[in-house]
């Protein structure tokens, strides 16, 4: 072969019907071989260097928060009332020229797509939040109960206040590791899936459980894996769903939450044997199995409603930094102001978290001979604490429809805010003045349903001027949802103390005024803007 012939074998062919060579693009050499290692070092400083924006890290989404405070302490119906006191977002496609269809973490789904974000969102919320809900409300108190005896308060206080403070320090850690996720399926859906198969298996080997220590292992641990699904399922429904479609996206996802309570207990009544003393037998082995099995089907259920997660293999990654965890936690500075709403929050979550725990053991004090059937053939506690939650939905349904017509009637958002804490104090009452101790904790559940959702709603607007800087709403938010946590050992510490020192489980009402009366003054000293 000549030498002719050997130089036109390497020299780029015609594609398939071309008679001639495409100068400059069939002919372009590979500049990775034929470049020397100084000429490539000389492109890449002459070269623009592009830096792809790494994802906003989940504790810094205003919306996130919100719907963490919402789900964690707050009055979930409120976000059905639609008020117009959004939480400010600087990051929100209606302040730029970017399209409202476009989700914050990029996607822009289809008309097909975002309906079915909001059902998935709507449905993961009444089905995730109905097993813990059935727990914490039913199984748990019934449990201790059983296995601790005399000292059933003191412990289940414990179990409670360990249970929060180990939610706490997990918060953080699950978002950031979230955040820092890489896989094919996603940054949420791993840790969705994983947490609720893990939250399954403890509260299938809780079921059977009949040592106290063990017991409360294997429920702070379900607790700890049930965070693992919930942080990041309240972080994907802050940035996968479209400005255009926020609005009615918090609405279903409040009333996906409030459903998703009563139907827990509802569902954990009816599961568990009503036969004894007290109206049950104290046998929930079987209602914990359930829940367990729910769970799973409510994940599985959920992430196929919602369209699958792109892969986030492919993002930039930022290293985990010390700051990352707990710095979300500071208070916001200049903000003489914020320790006062902190506050008014912190007690008026107290006034609802102690009721909320021991209205189990309320059976005594409010039906007396607990042997009889009461509401729809359920006997003693049962038939209260399924009263109280249906009176409970029912008047925080009729608040949220109300709260928009509520709020504007009044320039000054204290009058109402105040207002409502004073009727939730009279509600509270109730139990403690009248003779029918069933009717007194329907009316109070009634009554307090309404006023709470109508002070959460209009302290909205109250509790965000006190944060001096939008640019950092995410943050501010995260600092502010830690009143949950203060307020639940806030109001379940104080009741025990009550009913231990006084053995009657009804002064937790008395317990729930004082709290909701420092929730109101505190109120009072909040600037008002509307």
């Amino acid at each position: 072969m000549t030498e002719d012939n050997q130089n036109n074998e390497f020299k780029p062919q015609p594609l398939p019907g071309q008679v001639f060579i495409r100068p400059g693009i069939d002919d372009r050499p590979d500049y990775e071989k034929t470049l020397t290692p100084e000429a490539k070092a000389a492109m890449r400083r002459l070269s623009v260097q592009q830096h792809p924006r790494i994802p906003e890290a989940s504790n810094e989404r205003p919306e996130t928060q919100a719907a963490r405070i919402a789900s964690e302490g707050g009055a979930p119906l409120t976000a059905a009332a639609h008020l117009d006191v959004a939480v400010p977002n600087l990051e929100s496609s209606f302040l730029d020229l970017r399209d409202p269809m476009t989700a914050p973490d990029g996607t822009k789904p289809t008309a097909m797509q975002a309906n079915r974000l909001v059902a998935g969102f709507a449905l993961g919320s009444m089905l995730l939040s109905a097993p813990m809900a059935a727990f914490n409300t039913v199984l748990i108190p019934q449990a201790v109960s059983r296995l601790s005896g005399i000292n059933r308060v003191t412990d289940l206080a414990m179990l409670v206040i360990a249970g929060a403070i180990m939610t706490f320090l997990l918060n953080a850690c699950i978002a950031v590791g979230s955040d820092h996720s890489y896989c094919r399926f996603g940054r949420r859906t791993p840790w969705i899936v994983s947490g609720s198969v893990l939250a399954a298996i403890c509260m299938a080997i809780l079921s059977a459980c009949d040592f106290l220590p063990w017991a409360v292992f294997f429920w702070l641990a379900t607790q700890a894996a049930y965070a693992m699904a919930a942080i990041p399922f309240a972080a994907a429904f802050g940035e996968r769903v479209p400005d255009k479609f926020r609005d009615r996206a918090d609405s279903w996802h409040g009333k996906g939450l409030a459903l998703g309570q009563l139907v827990g207990v509802a569902v954990a009544v009816a599961l568990t044997p009503h036969a004894g003393g007290e109206g049950w037998d104290g046998t929930t082995g079987f209602a914990m199995l359930v829940f367990a099995g729910w769970l799973v089907v409510a994940a599985v259920v959920t992430l196929l409603v919602l369209p699958f997660e792109g892969a986030s293999s492919y993002l930039p990654r930022r290293d985990v930094e010390k700051g990352d965890f707990f710095s979300q936690y500071r208070p916001p500075q200049n903000a003489p102001k914020f320790s006062v709403a902190f506050a008014a929050r912190m007690f008026a979550v107290a006034a609802t978290a102690g009721i909320a725990v021991y209205q189990w053991y309320l059976a005594p004090n409010i039906v007396g001979n607990t042997d009889e059937a009461g509401l729809f053939g359920i006997a003693g506690a049962g038939s209260v604490v399924v009263v109280m939650a249906i009176c409970t939905f029912v008047g925080a349904l009729i608040a949220a429809l109300l709260l928009g017509r509520i709020v504007s009637l009044f320039g000054d958002l204290r009058i109402p805010a105040v207002a409502s804490a004073v009727l939730f104090m009279v509600a509270a009452l109730l139990p403690l003045l009248m003779d029918d101790g069933f009717l007194a904790v329907a009316l109070y559940a009634l009554l307090a349903g309404f006023a709470y959702v109508v002070f959460d709603g209009a302290s909205q607007s109250l509790d965000l001027a006190m944060l001096p800087d939008v640019r950092s709403v995410g943050r501010s938010l995260a600092a502010y949802s830690l009143a949950n946590t203060f307020g639940t050992i806030l109001g379940v510490a104080a009741c025990a103390a009550v009913i231990v020192a006084t053995g009657a489980t009804v002064l937790i009402f008395a317990v729930a005024t004082v709290s909701m009366l420092l929730a109101g003054l505190l109120t009072l000293r909040l600037k008002s803007q509307q």
